[in-house]
């Protein structure tokens, strides 16, 4: 049937040239819709619920909110996990989803059951809400708004009110978050010797209020033949509305209005979290969230001229500055990408022409790539898979190449010399013939190659999410490149390629010679070069199975993430204090451009956490320009000195942007590792892992080395005894009302101001700001008398849990451990051994190590069962291919000992076994193979009647040495760019490159020598035939 299909190319070439026109143009199109991003997107599919608790405690939210919701939640559809902390005012919970859960699925699953636990939940607490459809790569653009003429409120009012608005409105959008500055609230604040001078009391002046600014509709007024809309507007509009509100008339018929009794602000909510930029002083920011699936680059392009546009209608003085731009990062590895791949395209285009000796017939082959390509790029659409460093640029063009460059050399050493018309239809049947007899074996080697990515496929969580994309973007090309080889490249090489006029370039044909006599050489020695490489097969696996291991290398992003933990104490004031300080100090460092602080949370909580959470952005110059080291180890040690040493009271760990948030979505932690204990009681977990993190500190490579804080939070608790308030008449809601007026305020309602909507509270706040006063407020009685607070009330100070965090229902605290200098495994592993030896857990308690080694040891453990499988299969088609176990068997040797040069080169080069490196030696096997069926199917036909076995052996092996030496030269110089580049991804491209190119140099060797040594040993009866 594949010849067939060559023979009908041939007959159809003008077509076919037609038709591959048609594809590159379409691949062209394709290439230009295709969605773009920096790195895959490994974020797993999860929905986080918030819900706020104002007042509770990390306890009482654990007890009220988390545990009903948990119970709601758990038994979700598809559910993988769960998890949840639980701070004092808000329970965030995590709900995390199998792989190819629809999302909005996911979501709809999780909202029905959110609204089902409401009725579980204590009476008057705000809806638990839903975070944004977002993902890990899902914060694309950050900036501040500045002013030197205008206040942190002002200009907090016009990002929330005239910038975010617009910006929501551009296409991918999904969420801005707003943070820092004061937020506008305009506030009541009562006077209670006033109103006991108008002989009124709180309750009253709350209820008049919230009655006093509202809307109702009045239907419709007929006039004529029109209908008039009747409404009634009674909300308030500025401050003069709410003082000039009446409350009451007086006994002399006077009316007491809100300014006699209060004063009316403009002021600020309750401080939450703060902002600082640079060192010298607050600002406020917002955070760009992209819509789960969009493009990155688009979307952040189209930010950026809306952004653009939104600045010319800003007040004078008023800018708005980029802090975080993901475009520059896409950008820079699509350059580290595009780089590689036209420089692999160039070397492979002049191996060509220097090996084939045919300058037309490196054209025909190279066109290959962008056709190949072209359906690799449909299939990709097809897909839904982005573009971006590991999908395209793990691609090796010398792959693809593989298949048109067998069929070429054979075309070309059938005619080499032979004097024919240059007229492709004298061509054309001599070429149908001779392509026609390397076809099969081209195809099922082609065949393999994409068999050999399969176990990629099997791969799950984050591993699955980042290389099942480049799996399948392989087998697409391969598919591409096959679909070339036998529908288009025929009719090419018919039309374009006549025979080469001599016998081949001169110095290939010393080349031959000296491989005639040297495979001679290596049949005549078999035994004791089978030695040779086996004892260099293990030894290399022996020195490289002590040499540790990674999950992925760490890629440079350009931008640094210093995080900051302090005492869960600290208020903002002080945050704001140290935050400044931090900054200044990385300002000192020359690599740094400029710095942003984030403290705490939003006032609308988008993340569970509190003023003792510190990030800090760090936009870096180029890598090139750094002086104080010339890597990111380097670089994170010296900000974690300077800061530590400088600034008292804090702890530092350093990571990078999308790193950062990638790691919180998928393990709810920023760390390389984290050691979790999980167990009832809090104190006991926080004794353990104090210990784990005592015991790991000095472990080589250990960086950062953090426990979470789970106790010491202050608490200032009100308990009002209810035998006391009997006494007094007062009611628990009044007492309750007053605690609560007294800091956060009394929510009364709105004040409109055009488009803009304003919260009104009503404050009663203590004398001071001591704890001590809050004994001197005044609750009212059901009579309206007045009793201090302290008289009917309870008031301690005490210490509770700063958060409770729970990972499949069970309170856990983590060990946070970031390494410096050293693989992962071989850390864990010594690790791991240091707690065994050292702590014993009581029962009801036990540990779990997660973070990076958890994908790293999932991986390894699906690898191990699929790997075997996939070659298994691939034996099979060996055997399919040469109905012969011994050629079968003598060609699937080879790869064993091809992989010893993929070891030496990780070896050689300081690089640590990881996923990358473990798909290079899946992509070794698979091009030691196509190689081997090559030669071994010459060596077949070479045996006949009448010429000796180790003639035909070698005759075989000279014959297809150029093909050969080709794919390997092709295959592994394509990858070379790669293994040496240097640029933005590069650490990822780097393992793959290596194995490929060391390994690849080793299989041919292993094919031209070691191969025809093992058929000499396995055709005994073919030697005892031919003699």
């Amino acid at each position: 049937m594949l010849g067939q299909l060559i023979k009908l190319s041939i007959r159809l070439r003008v077509l076919m040239t037609a038709l591959l026109a048609v594809l590159l143009i379409g691949g062209y199109f394709a290439a230009t819709r295709l969605p773009i991003d920096a790195i895959p997107d490994v974020s797993n599919i999860q929905v986080s619920v918030l819900t706020e608790a104002p007042g509770f405690s990390a306890e009482e939210v654990e007890r009220a909110v988390t545990f009903p919701m948990e119970n709601a939640l758990n038994g979700v559809p598809r559910m993988a996990e769960l998890r949840s902390v639980s701070r004092a005012g808000i329970s965030a919970i995590t709900i995390v989803f199998e792989d190819g859960t629809d999302p909005w699925f996911a979501r709809q699953q999780v909202f029905e059951r959110t609204q089902q636990a409401r009725g579980d939940l204590p009476d008057g607490l705000p809806p638990p809400t839903l975070a944004p459809l977002s993902t890990g790569l899902g914060e694309i653009y950050q900036f501040v708004v500045r002013s030197d003429l205008h206040s942190q409120k002002q200009l907090r009012t016009l990002l929330d009110w005239e910038i975010v608005p617009r910006i929501r409105g551009v296409p991918g959008v999904i969420e801005v978050n707003t943070m820092g500055g004061d937020l506008k609230q305009y506030q009541i604040i009562a006077q209670p010797d006033r109103l006991a001078a108008h002989e009124m009391t709180i309750r009253e002046l709350t209820s008049t209020l919230r009655n006093a600014s509202a809307m109702v509709s009045g239907g419709y007024v007929n006039r004529d033949a029109e209908a008039y809309v009747l409404r009634a507007v009674g909300t308030f509009q500025d401050i003069e509305d709410i003082q000039n509100t009446v409350l009451k008339v007086s006994e002399d018929g006077r009316p007491v209005l809100v300014r006699h009794v209060a004063d009316v602000n403009d002021g600020a909510a309750l401080r939450r979290g703060v902002i600082t930029y640079n060192g010298e002083g607050e600002a406020v920011t917002g955070v760009i969230m992209m819509l789960l699936g969009s493009n990155s680059r688009e979307v952040v392009y189209a930010v950026k001229d809306e952004l653009d546009a939104i600045g010319r209608d800003l007040p004078p003085g008023v800018t708005i500055e980029p802090i975080y731009d993901r475009a520059n990062f896409v950008e820079r590895t699509l350059t580290t990408v595009a780089d590689n791949l036209l420089e692999g395209v160039a070397v492979v285009f002049v191996v060509l022409i220097i090996l084939l000796g045919s300058l037309r017939g490196a054209i025909v082959v190279v066109l290959g790539i962008p056709a190949a390509m072209s359906i690799a790029l449909f299939g990709m659409h097809a897909a839904g898979i982005t573009g971006d460093l590991m999908s395209l640029g793990a691609i090796d063009f010398g792959f693809l190449v593989d298949g048109p460059i067998v069929i070429l050399e054979a075309l070309l050493a059938g005619f080499m010399g032979r004097k024919m018309a240059n007229k492709p239809g004298v061509r054309a049947v001599p070429y149908a013939n001779s392509m026609s007899k390397v076809v099969r074996p081209v195809a099922f080697s082609v065949a393999i190659i994409m068999l050999v990515y399969l176990p990629l496929l099997a791969l799950e969580g984050v591993e699955g999410r980042m290389f099942r994309p480049m799996a399948m973007t392989m087998a697409f090309a391969l598919f591409g490149a096959l679909v070339y080889s036998i529908l288009f490249l025929p009719a090419l090489l018919v039309l374009f390629v006549p025979p080469l006029k001599k016998d081949g370039a001169a110095w290939l044909n010393g080349v031959a010679r000296v491989y005639r006599r040297a495979v001679r050489g290596a049949i005549r020695l078999r035994w004791l070069l089978l030695i040779i490489v086996t004892v260099a097969l293990v030894m290399a696996s022996l020195r490289f199975a002590g040499a540790g291991a990674n999950f992925i290398p760490r890629i440079t992003e350009g931008d640094a993430v210093v995080t900051i933990r302090r005492a869960p104490s600290i208020n903002w004031q002080e945050a704001r204090r140290l935050d400044l300080a931090c900054e200044r100090e990385l300002m000192r460092f020359p690599e740094v451009v400029s710095t942003l602080a984030m403290s705490g949370r939003a006032e609308v909580a988008i993340d569970p956490v509190g003023m003792d959470n510190t990030d800090i952005f760090v936009h870096l110059t180029s890598q090139d320009e750094w002086e104080t080291s010339g890597d990111l180890d380097g670089l994170s040690e010296a900000f974690k000195a300077a800061i530590e040493t400088n600034v008292p009271g804090t702890f530092v760990s350093v990571s990078q942007p999308i790193e950062d948030r990638t790691n919180e979505m998928i393990s709810g932690s920023r760390a390389d590792v984290q050691i979790m204990l999980f167990g009832p009681d809090l104190l006991q977990l926080k004794e353990k892992s104090e210990r784990i993190a005592e015991l790991v500190k000095p472990i080589p490579g250990t960086g950062d080395v953090r426990v979470e804080r789970v106790l010491g939070l202050p608490e200032l608790t009100v308990k009002p005894n209810r035998e006391r308030m009997a006494r007094y008449g007062v009611e628990m809601r009044s007492a309750l009302d007053t605690i609560e007026t007294a800091r956060v305020g009394s929510p009364l309602g709105w004040v409109f101001e055009g488009q803009r909507r304003f919260e009104v509270r009503l404050h009663v706040p203590p004398r001071t700001n001591k704890p001590e006063a809050l004994g001197d407020l005044y609750v009212e009685s059901v009579n309206g008398s007045t009793v201090r607070l302290s008289e009917i009330s309870d008031i301690s100070e005490n210490e509770g849990p700063a958060q409770i965090r729970r990972s499949e229902r069970v309170r856990t605290v983590r060990v946070e451990v970031n390494l410096r200098g050293r693989d992962l495994l071989s850390w864990v592993q010594e690790a791991q051994s240091v707690v065994a030896d050292d702590i014993e857990f009581p029962s009801g308690y036990f540990v779990k190590w997660g973070g990076q080694f958890e994908n790293f040891a999932r991986a390894s453990q699906r690898l191990a069962i699929v790997v075997p499988a996939a070659l298994l299969v691939i034996f099979v088609m060996l055997q399919w291919i040469f109905s012969d176990v011994r050629y079968a068997v003598s060609v699937f040797l080879v790869v064993p000992f091809a992989l010893t040069g993929g070891i030496a080169g990780l070896i050689i080069r300081g690089l640590a076994f990881s996923i990358p490196a473990a798909v290079g030696f899946i992509a070794l096997a698979g091009v030691s193979v196509l190689n081997g069926v090559v030669l071994a199917t010459e060596v077949r036909r070479a045996i006949r009647p009448g010429a000796r076995f180790d003639d035909a052996l070698i005759e075989g092996a000279v014959h297809t040495m150029r093909a050969v030496l080709t794919t390997g030269a092709v295959a592994a110089l394509g990858f070379l760019p790669m293994a040496i580049a240097t640029g933005a991804g590069a650490e990822v491209q780097r393992p793959l490159a290596t194995v490929v190119v060391f390994g690849i140099g080793a299989s041919t060797l292993m094919t031209m020598f070691l191969l025809p040594a093992i058929l000499k040993m396995f055709l005994r009866a073919e030697q005892r035939r031919y003699g």
